[in-house]
């Protein structure tokens, strides 16, 4: 049996398994933004996973995208940039709150959480796949987080996440923004499992099919079957972007400090067009954020909870600096795509600048 609630921006299905437990299916429910995660979305999350959770006779939530084009593609930032335009001051002590309460909620859950990634994860959707159980890939997916486009950086706990990347190739990722497939994104170990994307019946069939039994049993059997899958779709997975890159990018990355890893990086222009593409975004973005995320990625955070409450500091200060506004100006509002960044090459980015977005005085204390 199948119950449906269409809560408008999320489509909720709760499925009645063998046993007579529940299996919860959350759709993300805006394709013609491609799922962008907004407010109403976080809202409507914040209410009801609680609910799920304390629920025994949920066995497993899992959630995915409307539509072949996207899981999520970001977060919906049109509104917070109006907020920022008018000069509010506390509009970023709402945003930043509302959804890291709502991405370090996922994390700590006990109910086995797991998100289909198919199509592009970008940015929120990111924190959101992060944040499960058992992230699920397929050969459609294209994973980034690219917010040094908007004079931002990588957050949604980001500072952690992409510092679980080997050989340091998460800080390639934070300050290129480069889009990887679903194979890189295995292999380097932002997703759990990598299947066809015809797959997700499959999926849904075996989850209410499952006895009752303890979360710890339902998500090892759920993490056997993907890997069943992944074993019989292997054949047909996207070739590596990032391979024949790797050991270039590494050496890069080992040399000493932000102004010659950019410039190393740099130097690797002309190779192929997934790495221009790469560098590219680099050399467009903005230099304030490349400095920030090279300063959150070096803080090594011992957990995704001690990322969100850094990232929660830097980016209430980056709704009142004016580079995040810019950014998101240039590419969302105006659409010229031509931002006039405050500094233009990470040389000449003054520390004193940076520092102002460290300050924590009349900042409001997190309440994730």
């Amino acid at each position: 049996m199948v119950t449906e609630l269409d809560q408008g921006p999320l489509l909720i299905k709760a499925h009645t398994t063998d046993a007579g437990q529940h299996v919860v299916e959350v759709t993300l429910n805006t394709p013609e933004a491609l799922n962008a995660l907004n407010g109403d979305m976080v809202d409507l999350l914040l209410v009801h996973v609680p609910v799920w959770e304390a629920d025994e006779n949920v066995i497993a939530i899992i959630m995915r995208g409307t539509g072949a084009k996207a899981f999520c593609a970001g977060g919906d930032i049109r509104q917070l940039y109006h907020e920022m335009a008018k000069g509010s001051q506390n509009v970023g002590e709402i945003f930043f709150n509302h959804e890291y309460e709502m991405d370090l909620m996922l994390h700590k859950l006990t109910t086995p959480l797991l998100v289909w990634g198919s199509g592009y994860v970008i940015g929120g959707g990111m924190g959101l796949l992060q944040g499960a159980a058992l992230r699920i890939g397929t050969h459609s997916s294209r994973l980034a987080m690219p917010e040094v486009t908007i004079g931002l950086f990588p957050d949604v706990g980001a500072s952690y996440f992409l510092r679980q990347v080997p050989d340091n190739l998460g800080l390639f990722l934070g300050l290129t923004g480069a889009m990887l497939n679903g194979t890189d994104a295995r292999q380097l170990g932002l997703l759990d499992g990598l299947v066809d994307d015809n797959h997700y019946p499959r999926l849904l069939q075996a989850l209410t099919q499952m006895p009752k039994q303890a979360s710890a049993d339902t998500l090892g059997q759920l993490s056997l079957l993907i890997t069943q899958l992944e074993a019989k779709a292997s054949a047909d997975a996207p070739a590596s972007s990032l391979a024949a890159h790797r050991q270039n990018i590494i050496s890069a990355l080992g040399q000493n400090g932000l102004a010659s890893i950019v410039a190393s990086l740099a130097s690797l222009k002309g190779q192929d067009k997934w790495l221009d593409k790469a560098l590219q975004t680099m050399a467009n973005g903005s230099p304030t954020s490349l400095h920030l995320f090279y300063r959150a990625f070096n803080e090594n955070f011992a957990n995704v909870a001690d990322a969100l409450a850094h990232e929660y500091i830097v980016g209430v200060n980056a709704t009142r600096l004016g580079e995040f506004k810019e950014g998101v100006r240039a590419l969302l509002i105006d659409k010229d795509r031509n931002p006039a960044w405050r500094y233009d090459t990470v040389e000449n980015t003054p520390e004193a600048w940076i520092a102002q977005f460290f300050v924590t005085e009349n900042v409001a204390d997190a309440h994730f």
